[in-house]
C-alpha cells in the first residue's frame, strides 16, 4: 500500500486502486463470458453447416452425382475466412477438404474421428498447434441417402489468438481512458473532500497561536459539515473561556492591589508616626484582615478548575454588612488619605443583617468605592446609602 501522511494523496491512490482492481476483475469476467460465447456460436455454425454439407451429399446421392459433381457442390461450403471443414469416410480417409489449405490444417487427430463415432455426438477439441491457437469440432455425417452415419465432418478453426488480441486490445485501451477520467474525476472530488479538512487544519493552528477569530465556513451537513460546526463551537468556547480568565486576571490584579495599598498605606503611616502607639493593635487587625484576604484570593486563583468550569462557590453565612462596610471603608483609609477623600456611611436601617457570601460582597464594596475613590475630586465626599429594600423575585431574564 502506498504509505503517504496526506489524506488527498491516499484518497486519491485507494480510488483508483479500488477501480484498478474492479477494472481487472470486469476484464477477466468479460473474457470468460466472451469465450463461452464465442465457443458457442462456434457450435451453432458447426450445427448449420453440418446440416447443409449432409443434406447436399444426401441430395448427391439421390440424384447419383459422379465425385466430381459433389465434390463442386460441397467445395464451397467447405473453406471460409475463420474455418474450414473437413470430410472422412468410416474408415477416417479423408473424402472432400477445401482447396488453398495449408498442410498443417490437414494434421487433425484421429482421436477426435473416432470419439465423435463412439460417442456420435458434436465433440470438440482446442489447443496451440505450432504455434497457433485452434479449436476443432467432430461429429458423425451420413455420406449417402441411407441417413445412416458413415463419415465424421470436421470443422477446424483456424488461428484464434487474434480473436483474443482485439478483445485485450480494446480491453486495455478501454481500460487506460477509463483510468484517467476516472483519475480526473477523482483527483478534483478528493480535492474538493480535503479542502474542509485544509481549511480547519489551517484555522487549528490559529487556534493553537490563541487567535480564536477565525470560524470554519460549513459548506454542508454531512460529516465534514458537523465537525465544521463542532470547531465554530470549540472557538466559541475557547474564546468565552479566555475572556473569562483576561477578566478573572484583571480583577484578581485589581482585588490584589487593594488589600496590599492598604497594608503599604498603614506600614508607611506607622514608620512615619502618623498612627499613634495606642491604636497600632487597630490597624494590625486591619492589616491582618487583608492578608488573609490576599491568601483568600491568591487560594482562588490557584483553584482553576471551579474558573474552567465556570462555577465558583457561594458561601452563603449570615452577618452584619453595616459592619463589613464600615472596616472596609476603614482598609480604604491610606488611599483616602492620599486622594484626599472622605467616605459618609449613611444607615437609614441601622445595622442590616444579610445572607451572602462574605468575601464576594467584600469584594463588591471595595471595587464600587475604588471606582468612586476614582473619578473623585480631591478634597470630596463620598456618600454611601445603606438600606433595606423589599424583597423582589429575581428574574434573570430581565436586563
Amino acid at each position: 500500500m502506498f504509505k503517504t501522511n496526506k489524506i488527498f494523496t491516499k484518497l486519491f491512490f485507494s480510488y483508483i486502486s479500488i477501480i484498478c482492481f474492479s477494472f481487472l476483475l470486469f476484464g477477466f469476467v468479460l473474457i470468460y463470458l466472451f469465450h463461452i460465447n464465442l465457443y458457442n456460436n462456434f457450435e451453432d455454425t458447426f450445427h448449420h453447416y453440418h446440416e447443409q454439407v449432409e443434406n447436399q451429399l444426401q441430395t448427391s446421392q439421390q440424384y447419383t452425382w459422379t465425385k466430381e459433381e459433389s465434390t463442386a457442390a460441397v467445395l464451397p461450403m467447405l473453406f471460409h475466412k475463420d474455418f474450414s471443414i473437413f470430410i472422412f469416410d468410416e474408415d477416417n480417409n479423408l473424402s472432400y477438404s477445401p482447396v488453398n489449405v495449408e498442410a498443417a490444417m490437414l494434421t487433425i487427430d484421429e482421436n477426435l474421428l473416432d470419439e465423435a463415432v463412439a460417442k456420435r455426438q458434436v465433440v470438440s477439441k482446442g489447443g496451440m498447434e505450432d504455434g497457433a491457437l485452434l479449436y476443432s469440432l467432430a461429429a458423425p455425417i451420413a455420406l449417402n441417402g441411407s441417413g445412416d452415419p458413415n463419415g465424421v465432418m470436421v470443422m477446424i478453426y483456424h488461428d484464434l489468438s487474434h480473436e483474443y488480441y482485439q478483445m485485450m486490445l480494446m480491453i486495455v485501451i478501454t481500460f487506460f481512458i477509463t483510468i484517467v477520467i476516472a483519475g480526473i474525476v477523482i483527483w478534483v472530488i478528493s480535492r474538493k473532500i480535503t479542502e474542509p479538512l485544509r481549511h480547519m487544519n489551517r484555522i487549528a493552528l490559529s487556534y493553537a497561536k490563541g487567535d480564536f477569530s477565525p470560524l470554519v465556513k460549513v459548506t454542508s451537513k454531512d460529516e465534514i459539515g458537523q465537525l465544521g460546526t463542532t470547531f465554530n463551537y470549540m472557538a466559541d468556547e475557547l474564546n468565552r473561556l479566555e475572556e473569562t480568565r483576561k477578566d478573572f486576571i484583571a480583577n484578581l490584579s485589581h482585588d490584589l492591589r487593594s488589600p496590599l495599598t492598604s497594608i503599604k498605606g498603614f506600614l508607611i503611616a506607622m514608620l512615619d508616626g502618623t498612627i499613634p502607639c495606642k491604636k497600632r493593635d487597630h490597624y494590625y487587625l486591619l492589616m491582618k484582615d487583608e492578608t488573609e484576604r490576599v491568601i483568600k484570593l491568591i487560594n482562588d486563583t490557584l483553584d482553576m478548575s471551579q474558573l474552567e468550569a465556570g462555577q465558583i462557590q457561594i458561601k452563603k453565612t449570615s452577618y452584619n454588612i453595616t459592619k463589613q462596610l464600615q472596616m472596609v471603608v476603614a482598609k480604604l483609609e491610606p488611599q483616602l488619605l492620599n486622594k484626599q477623600l472622605k467616605i459618609n456611611i449613611q444607615a437609614v436601617n441601622g445595622n442590616i443583617t444579610v445572607f451572602a457570601d462574605r468575601d464576594r460582597i467584600e469584594q463588591a464594596l471595595v471595587n464600587l468605592l475604588e471606582n468612586a475613590m476614582q473619578f473623585s475630586h480631591s478634597n470630596g465626599v463620598i456618600n454611601v446609602l445603606l438600606q433595606v429594600q423589599e424583597k423582589q423575585r429575581f428574574n434573570p431574564y430581565k436586563r
